[in-house]
């Protein structure tokens, strides 16, 4: 899919009453028979009259009763205010830690969701949000279509829990799953990012011992042939979680 294609805003029904705006920050908005759910609220606040619509008009009759936000970057949170004022929603996200490992699930006559705190790999606060009945998973910036999505250090053990909890997304075995931001995927992107970032610290880690420098390096590891297609992979996206790797292995952290 090309950057257009992507980046322009489409209101995507997965399935009766499961409605995601897919742009470069999506959002979503689930009937769970006697109200709604809304996963993630945007970047930018001047899309209330836009979104509110969309909702009214696609999920008609239904009062916004909660919004999950995977984490609370500015890019996932500019219409929590907005849909508090118009539907008295309550905003529910793990920044206190207030989700528990066993998560919390949203519950109506039609279908359930449950999130659940999968910490550590974008922010400390990080939650997926799962909707059973469909196999949809909601996972926030856990996974961006190629990047390394740690906010903190790359190091053996911020990079092992990362793989980790990636593994624990493709146990879900969703038909569909979708990212933050850009175009939906599957189960099978996920896998093929944990390939890719196996890949990606043997040929840096083999390419630093043969004593080439950070350029020589980047130029040494191109782009998997079967992943320039992702959503700005290669744009930007390889070159960064190249540089991330390198900057690991020659700290001695990976």
């Amino acid at each position: 899919m090309n950057a257009e294609q992507a980046d322009l805003p489409k209101l995507i029904q997965v399935a009766e009453g499961l409605i995601v705006r897919q742009a470069v920050d999506n959002m979503a908005w689930i009937d769970l028979g006697e109200y709604a759910v809304v996963v993630d609220a945007l970047e930018q606040p001047e899309l209330e009259t836009e979104v509110l619509s969309a909702i009214a008009k696609t999920l008609p009759g239904r009062s916004v009763r909660y919004v999950l936000n995977t984490h609370t970057h500015y890019d996932h949170v500019a219409l929590n205010g907005a849909l508090v004022r118009r539907h008295g929603a309550q905003v529910v996200d793990n920044a206190s830690g207030a989700i528990g490992a066993p998560g919390r699930w949203f519950q109506g006559s039609r279908r359930k969701v449950q999130m659940l705190p999968m910490p550590s790999c974008h922010t400390e606060e990080d939650c997926v949000v799962w909707a059973p009945q469909e196999g949809v998973l909601f996972v926030g910036d856990i996974f961006g279509w190629g990047l390394i999505p740690l906010s903190c250090e790359l190091t053996d053990q911020t990079g092992a829990l990362l793989v980790q909890t990636v593994n624990r997304l493709i146990a879900f075995d969703a038909a569909v799953v979708v990212p933050g931001h850009g175009p939906l995927c599957s189960t099978a992107e996920l896998k093929r990012w944990v390939e890719y970032l196996h890949w990606l610290v043997a040929e840096v880690r083999r390419a630093y011992q043969a004593g080439l420098d950070d350029k020589a390096i980047l130029r040494q590891v191109p782009p998997p042939k079967d992943m320039t297609g992702w959503w700005r992979f290669l744009a930007w996206k390889h070159a960064d979680s190249v540089t991330k790797v390198v900057q690991a292995v020659r700290r001695g952290k990976f």
